[in-house]
């Protein structure tokens, strides 16, 4: 378990400790435009190949597949710390994602495997607080690495904490062997469904790209976007009846992917993450930005959403452990989410510390009850031999959500910030310039006279960022009502 904890808290120290590092990045390689690709790439290929390592984990052994995705994470975060251009970052950011796919999955799986039924909400939850952990100790020692010594220690030190989590699993997680061990290793890799992959890799892959154009000016109207979307499209009805047509031996096999509370699940965690990906990227770019703070500050200004959201998941844990439902702290906890993601359109210049803390609280106090319940629900309802699967469809769900959402708030940023130069409201500011400089640099570039008029530009592009989480809440909480209210029969007998 404890090699456990240190795999997730790894990750999720990966998927937020770039935050507060992004406005010093976008400085050093004048690619605010990335900003996207930044957080994309590493969840696009953690969704595209999360469907690809519940397979895995089904077929080949739990303990050798960990391990490698252990490898791939590593040298994903190697590369991103060496990177001497944008172009490196990114492709780093999308290797350490595919070992991603594989930890975060595989994290499920050994929870499924090692634990009892009536228990697994508990450990989910403890699952979920070193994952809130993780994302609240992210954005401050990013701003620690990025003030004090370099944001490349941002990824070097995924490599010492890794290896100690390697060095754990080999001495002390041994799985029982799966029933497909005695199959040679030629029909299980051709039991992957590696068309699947291939054909649900390109669809995400032509409509993140869709959405990643149009921060560089491309018009939605143009052939370029046109094509991308259609190709997206048709790529997806492929994929589906793809998946239909290889039945149980499919990525995701129908059986599952229909079953209700799967299929909430999934709408779910697509939801959710969507919703908070954009403030967990773009509330540090405010404090730094709106609030002149540093990376530090910016990263201490976060712990409070990290925090309460990290508590009150194994809070959520504990409830349904006893209880045996996850239906209600989903549908609750979605919709009071939803009401903070509201108040933090709010934000401005003069917003004071008591209110941002408030508005942050609130929507943590929400997402966390909720966010890890879709992985308990889907527990609850499949066999033991199906679990991988499901659990890493909710997963590739979650990632996807953040995939798109991400590029959809910076496409969002990006065109208010150029909407505000062609309707010339800063007359002599080349705000384009300002754009390519990074994201908090135009403090530095902006004329004195014309800052506090560039900085109400620049919270009107955030506040619109944040009001497109707003509905993602919303539909969350409609979706989660749709999870069946299933107690299993373990935990009731536990509990008698």
């Amino acid at each position: 378990m404890v090699g456990l904890m240190l795999a997730v808290f790894l990750i999720s120290i990966d998927r937020t400790i770039i935050s507060t590092a992004i406005p010093y990045i976008t400085g050093e390689f004048k690619s605010t435009t990335d900003i996207g690709w930044y957080g994309s790439a590493y969840l696009l290929t953690a969704c595209a190949f999360q469907p690809v390592f519940g397979r895995i984990f089904m077929l080949f052994s739990v303990k050798k597949a960990y391990l490698l995705a252990m490898f791939l994470f590593e040298l994903g975060s190697l590369l991103c710390g060496v990177a001497p251009n944008s172009m490196t970052l990114i492709v780093g950011r999308a290797i350490a994602g595919f070992g991603c796919a594989g930890v975060l999955t595989g994290s499920f799986v050994v929870v499924s495997t090692a634990v009892p039924l009536h228990l697994r909400p508990i450990f989910m939850g403890v699952v979920g607080v070193m994952f809130g952990v993780g994302a609240s100790v992210g954005p401050l020692l990013g701003g620690v690495f990025t003030d004090l010594v370099t944001w490349r220690w941002c990824f070097y030190i995924n490599l010492p904490v890794g290896g100690a989590t390697v060095a754990t699993m080999v001495l002390y997680f041994n799985p029982r062997r799966s029933r497909n061990a005695y199959r040679t290793f030629v029909d299980r890799f051709l039991d992957l469904d590696i068309v699947g992959n291939v054909l649900l890799l390109g669809a995400s892959l032509m409509l993140f790209l869709a959405l990643e154009y149009t921060t560089q000016g491309i018009p939605w109207s143009s052939a370029t976007i046109i094509g991308l979307l259609v190709s997206f499209g048709l790529v997806s009805i492929i994929f589906m009846a793809w998946q239909w047509f290889k039945g149980e031996e499919a990525l995701i096999p129908p059986r599952i992917a229909m079953q209700r509370t799967v299929s909430a699940s999934c709408g779910m965690a697509f939801m959710t993450y969507g919703a908070l990906i954009n403030l967990t990227f773009f509330l540090p770019i405010w404090f730094q930005a709106i609030q002149g703070k540093s990376a530090i500050e910016s990263g201490v200004d976060m712990i409070p959403y990290f925090v309460v959201n990290a508590f009150f998941s194994l809070l959520a844990g504990v409830f349904v452990s006893v209880i045996g439902y996850a239906t209600p702290p989903a549908v609750i906890g979605s919709a009071i989410g939803t009401v903070g993601l509201g108040l933090l359109t709010l934000l401005n210049p003069g917003t004071t510390t008591a209110q941002w803390v408030g508005y942050e609280i609130l929507a943590s106090i929400g997402f966390g009850l909720s966010i890890q319940q879709g992985f308990t629900a889907v527990q609850t309802v499949l066999r033991q031999e199906d679990m991988a699967v499901g659990t890493a469809a909710v997963v590739a769900s979650q990632s996807l959500g953040g995939a798109i959402f991400l590029s959809v708030g910076n496409s969002v940023f990006q065109n208010q910030l150029l909407k505000a130069s062609a309707a010339n409201m800063l007359p002599g500011v080349n705000i384009k310039k300002v754009i390519d400089a990074g994201a908090s640099a135009f403090r530095e570039l902006v004329p004195a006279e014309q800052l506090p008029a560039m900085i109400d530009v620049y919270n009107k592009a955030l506040r619109v960022v944040f009001t497109v989480s707003i509905p993602l809440g919303g539909l969350a909480a409609v979706i989660s009502c749709f999870i069946e209210w299933k107690s299993s029969p373990s935990e009731t007998s536990w509990r008698r």
